[in-house]
C-alpha cells in the first residue's frame, strides 16, 4: 500500500480524496470510522453503520479507467473471501455490487476530477440498512466473522494492487474472465431497468468494454452500458 489516511469522521471519503487529488500520490487510500454524507450510485445514501468499511482509493491512470470498477469488485470479492474463508457465499453483480448469500453487502462508486479517478467502496461488515428496494445484508447478519475495517483495508489494498497491475499489463480480458467466474446469474433470466424501458432476457456475459450482454427473447443480443439489472 502506497499510503493511507484514517479519519474519525468525514463527509465522504470520495469527496475528501477528490479535494486532494492533485496533492496526494497515486494509490493513496482513505478510510473513515463515520461518514456523514456518504453516497452510492445514482445519488443514493450509503449506510453509515459503525464498524462498517467506508474507504476510497486515488487512481492516476489513463485509458479505459471505467474498467477499474471491475478491478475494484474483484478486489473486494477476493479480500472478503480471504478474510472469511467463505468464497462460495460471495458473488459479483453487474455493474459494481458484491453479494453475500444473494443480498447486497458492498457497493462501489467511481468519480473523476481532472485526470484523477477516485474509487469509493463501502462494505456492510457489522450493520446493514433495512427497508431497501433489494435485500441487503452484512457479514455479521450472515453469521460470518467480522473483520475490522483496518484488517479489510490491508487485504483490499493488496488485492486491488494485484488486479490493477493485471489490468495495466494485460488489458480488460483477464479482468473480464475473472469477474465472470465470480459473477451471479450468468445464464439466468434478468430484467434491466433503463429509464423508460425494462427489457428482459438471459445474462450471457460481458462485452469487451464491460457492457452487460443480454440475449433477448427474439434471439438478438443487446449490450447494456448503464442501468440496473435484477434477477427474475
Amino acid at each position: 500500500m502506497s499510503g493511507y489516511t484514517h479519519l474519525a469522521e468525514v463527509g465522504s471519503t470520495n469527496d475528501w480524496l477528490l479535494a486532494r487529488a492533485e496533492a496526494l500520490p497515486d494509490g493513496h487510500w482513505v478510510i473513515a470510522d463515520r461518514q456523514t454524507a456518504g453516497r452510492g450510485r445514482r445519488g443514493r445514501v450509503w449506510n453509515d453503520g459503525a464498524g462498517n468499511f467506508m474507504g476510497s482509493v486515488l487512481v492516476k491512470a489513463t485509458g479505459q479507467v471505467q474498467q477499474l470498477s471491475f478491478v475494484a469488485a474483484l478486489a473486494l470479492h477476493d479480500a472478503l473471501s480471504a478474510l472469511t474463508g467463505q468464497p462460495a457465499r460471495f458473488a459479483l453483480k453487474w455493474p459494481n455490487d458484491v453479494l453475500l448469500d444473494g443480498a447486497k453487502c458492498s457497493g462501489i462508486l467511481l468519480e473523476r476530477v481532472g485526470e484523477a479517478l477516485v474509487i469509493g467502496m463501502g462494505v456492510n461488515l457489522a450493520h446493514h440498512p433495512d427497508g431497501t428496494e433489494r435485500p441487503a445484508t452484512s457479514l455479521a447478519a450472515a453469521g460470518l466473522a467480522v473483520p475490522t475495517p483496518a484488517a479489510l483495508l490491508d487485504e483490499l489494498a493488496a488485492a486491488f494492487s494485484h488486479w490493477r497491475e493485471t489490468w495495466a499489463a494485460h488489458g480488460f480480458a483477464p479482468i473480464r474472465a475473472a469477474w465472470l467466474a465470480r459473477a451471479s446469474g450468468v445464464g439466468a433470466r434478468i430484467v434491466a431497468r433503463l429509464g423508460s424501458e425494462s427489457p428482459e432476457g438471459i445474462f450471457t456475459g460481458l462485452a469487451d468494454d464491460g457492457a452487460l450482454l443480454m440475449q433477448l427473447d427474439d434471439g438478438s443480443t443487446r449490450a447494456i452500458h448503464a442501468g440496473e439489472v435484477f434477477a427474475l
